[in-house]
């Protein structure tokens, strides 16, 4: 290798060399800060620290710099939804009263103050933003955890509880730590035998509030909690069987009750159904009387205008007859002879025989009763037939005088 091509090399290297050199000073020079972020800077020669909060770029000068989130979501998950990995995410486990045991999954949403006197205090204290989710935040949450864990069994914060176990978690976040105490109360097994138990209670003050034991770190630091909440309850085995057999227990129930009901609405349509088929035969039945009261009547009515009728006819012929036995009479009384006498009776009769024959009797008559209810009326006084015989005796004897 010449000479030139040495020096060429030389130079090459010097100037990479220099450049990263210039890069890492200008960086130690200029500092930048993005949004949604705050820089703690301390001084490279006088130490002092200052908090950098606003976008954009600053004189550095060699200063050491921290950087820490303005508001951030801490997840203790088995999803790992931090994404750092490592056991800053795991889910924290408890041990509720009773003794069962569970690994709770959820996440918080935290702010850090604004206050740069709160914001250098928070970094004297944890040095680095992950040292403080893990330091603060995580142990926090976890002591409000196990701390709520010891008022309820495994079984009641997975049901009729579980909104109660959040509200009571978020609480001692943010206050602080809850004064309990306990109670024994006697209970009876299905045996009949007596047992003690213990429940764990929150002390509570002559108003009514929780009666705080440790005061929360978040409030000495100024964090404000955003949001709070509880995803999943992963219990031990004993736990998980328990709740299964409630909850088969609890179906068993739903499907009988709604049995039940079935049965009772079942029941319910089939009386409304036979009340309804009643009421149809009622209805169909009064229509059947209304329509044969109805024929009556009619039957009645016209039964009545033909006896009318043949009263009438009758009335009609026996004048007629009256009117031929009177003419007789008079020729009689006139002097006829012993053979027109004869004559006119035999006529009489025979015209009276023939107008007789002409009358029309009805079908049916309906006879009430006689005068004051006690005697029926004679049938042939109805229609006329005995009076007229009467006047047919009367003509012969006038015809024979």
């Amino acid at each position: 290798m010449d000479t030139k091509k040495l020096k060429l090399i030389t130079y090459l290297v010097i100037g990479v060399v220099g450049l990263f050199t210039l890069v890492g000073f200008g960086r130690g020079l200029v500092g930048t800060n993005n949004a949604g972020f705050y820089q703690v800077k301390q001084a490279a020669v006088t130490g002092t620290m200052t908090v950098i909060d606003n976008p954009g770029s600053y004189m550095r000068l060699f200063a050491d710099v921290t950087t820490y989130h303005i508001s951030d979501m801490y997840y203790f998950s088995k999803n790992d939804l931090d994404g750092g990995g490592g056991h800053d995410a795991d889910p924290i486990n408890v041990r509720f009263q009773g003794g069962g045991t569970a690994s709770i999954n959820g996440g918080i949403k935290f702010r850090l103050p604004v206050n740069d006197d709160l914001r250098l205090k928070i970094h004297q204290d944890f040095k680095s933003y992950n040292v403080l989710k893990h330091d603060l935040v995580r142990q926090v949450v976890a002591e409000a955890l196990a701390q709520t864990a010891t008022l309820m069994k495994a079984e009641e914060s997975y049901s009729t509880r579980r909104a109660e176990f959040t509200a009571l978690v978020e609480e001692q976040v943010k206050n602080g730590i809850y004064e309990t105490e306990t109670k024994e109360y006697k209970v009876k097994d299905s045996e009949g035998n007596e047992l003690v138990e213990h429940q764990v209670l929150i002390m509570r003050n002559a108003n009514g509030t929780p009666v705080i034991r440790k005061a929360s770190p978040f409030t000495s630091y100024g964090i404000e909690i955003v949001s709070f909440q509880l995803k999943d309850f992963d219990f031990d085995q004993n736990i998980s069987q328990l709740i299964h057999q409630k909850q088969d227990a609890e179906q068993k129930k739903v499907v009988a009750r709604a049995n039940a009901e079935k049965a009772q609405q079942d029941a319910i349509t089939a009386r409304a159904q036979g009340e309804a088929k009643i009421a149809e035969e009622k209805a169909t039945q009064e229509v059947e009387k209304i329509k044969q009261v109805t024929i009556a009547q009619k039957e009645f009515e016209v039964s009545k205008l033909r006896r009318q009728q043949a009263e009438q006819d009758a009335q009609a012929r026996i004048t007629n007859g009256k009117a031929e036995a009177e003419v007789n009479k008079l020729k009689v009384q006139a002097g006829l002879t012993p053979i027109e006498r004869a004559t006119i009776d035999k006529e009489t009769a025979i015209g009276v025989a023939a107008e007789l024959a002409k009358v029309q009797f009805p079908n049916m008559m309906v006879l009430g009763g006689g005068s004051g209810g006690n005697v029926a009326n004679n049938p042939f006084e109805a229609i006329g037939l005995e009076s007229m015989l009467r006047l047919s005796k009367e003509v012969g004897k006038s015809n024979s005088k």
